[in-house]
């Protein structure tokens, strides 16, 4: 809690949480008043700002702030997500020239929808689902049984379109609790498979890279663009972010994407251990919390509204099933609240897969400028019968990106690694 006037103009990144105490929140000290954030105006240089509740679509929780026409002030603005606040007028935002990302509350909530359709292209706009009922840890009444949203004909219609459009194979990844995975099997955390032969993979610090998950395409039957053969392995390094670097997440300095072409059958556990890599084990805050063998089953998958590509195909699907020309108006703004919902179940991308279409708990960092046009793997939150198996933070998701002529040629020198959680 700062007693003393602090140099504003150099914060960058703003994450305001209601889980601690907040100055610029709590009415704890000084001339600081409850729900007046205007001090985030004189932050020229911040690029995210961020109001968490900590929970995603179950708290009632809502940072009430004053008035938010310091937004305006904020040019240098690029990720803002007040989806936990009381916002309101979506006019603000057309003041923010920079802006890439925004997250927003319900639908419901919000006034002047029009200026968001007035948002430039790059602009990614995500809703806030219907709040759900608190989970029992949080409330003292049992939630009531959530409405299951049908869609309209209309919306089925779309839907079908836009899977007639973008249908595509990807291989889906099951973890497989009642087996104990070895040194060459398929799965997430452990002690890795290693070739004696190749230095270990270190990060920036110099520290040993912990093994993320890897994959024996020997074990499965798999077809092109992915090999036939050898293992892919995918490392993070030590750091409380787990290796990513959200300014430069295509350079390798802190994770590490490795295909081995071969196995070498005869090398142990044991040496593999004399190596001393430390596994998922040896840390209290890790994404992968315990050793788990994986199953990959071929399957399709379709574009959901997490590719930052939807919005394009969205419209063009309208085109062809209504005859309407939309113009750049969002899917969000097009469909009514359930219809949205249905259509997000039904183009639902989470769950841990390789190649496919991703999904995210904020917004898609590619754009139609950036290559990595393949989601070569995607390791999301996995709880099963109340047992935590991956945990990206607060229940987040990872994934890693390559350019397909890279994949092709088993080039794994340039991948796209990014997480992020609600």
């Amino acid at each position: 809690m700062p007693t003393t006037a602090f140099d504003l103009k150099k914060v960058k990144v703003l994450d305001i949480s209601s889980g601690s105490v907040n100055p610029y929140y709590e009415n704890v000290a000084g001339n600081i008043v409850k729900g007046d954030f205007s001090a985030i105006g004189m932050m020229e240089q911040l690029h995210k700002l961020k109001f968490s509740s900590g929970y995603n679509n179950i708290s009632t929780f809502q940072f009430q702030v004053n008035d938010f026409s310091f937004l305006t002030q904020c040019k240098k603005l690029k990720q803002l997500d007040v989806s936990d606040t009381n916002f309101t007028d979506c006019s603000l935002l057309l003041g923010l020239p920079e802006l890439t990302h925004v997250n927003l509350p319900e639908k419901s909530q919000l006034t002047h929808l029009e200026a968001l359709d007035a948002l430039p292209s790059k602009t990614q706009v995500v809703l806030r689902q219907p709040t759900e009922p608190a989970p029992a840890s949080l409330t003292d009444t049992t939630p009531p049984a959530q409405k299951v949203s049908e869609g309209s004909e209309k919306v089925k219609a779309i839907i079908e379109e836009i899977k007639a459009r973008t249908t595509t194979d990807c291989y889906i990844l099951t973890i497989k609790p009642e087996k104990q995975p070895g040194l060459f099997d398929s799965k997430f955390g452990g002690l890795p498979y290693w070739d004696l032969s190749k230095p270990y993979p270190v990060g920036a610090d110099g520290q040993k890279l912990i093994l993320l998950g890897q994959i024996s395409f020997e074990q499965f039957t798999v077809e092109e663009p992915l090999p036939q053969s050898g293992m892919l392995q995918f490392f993070a390094g030590q750091d409380d972010v787990f290796g990513v670097d959200w300014d430069h997440p295509d350079q390798q300095n802190n994770f590490r994407v490795v295909y081995h072409e071969e196995i070498d059958r005869s090398i142990t556990p044991e040496q593999v251990q004399a190596l001393d890599i430390p596994t998922h084990a040896d840390f209290e805050f890790w994404p992968v919390l315990r050793e788990t063998a994986v199953r990959m089953e071929k399957s399709v998958v379709y574009m959901g509204p997490a590719d930052y590509r939807f919005e394009e195909i969205f419209r063009q699907a309208v085109k062809a099933v209504t005859g309407e020309d939309i113009g750049e108006q969002s899917f969000f703004r097009y469909l009514s609240e359930e219809d949205c919902n249905y259509l997000d179940d039904q183009l639902s991308t989470s769950g841990h897969h390789l190649l496919g279409y991703p999904y995210f708990t904020q917004y898609d960092p590619r754009s139609a400028d950036i290559a990595f046009d393949t989601l070569l793997f995607q390791m999301d939150s996995d709880l099963e019968d109340g047992v935590n198996y991956t945990l990206w933070g607060d229940c987040g998701v990872a994934n890693f990106f390559i350019d397909m002529e890279d994949l092709k040629k088993r080039d794994f020198s340039r991948v796209l690694y990014t997480w992020d959680c609600c």
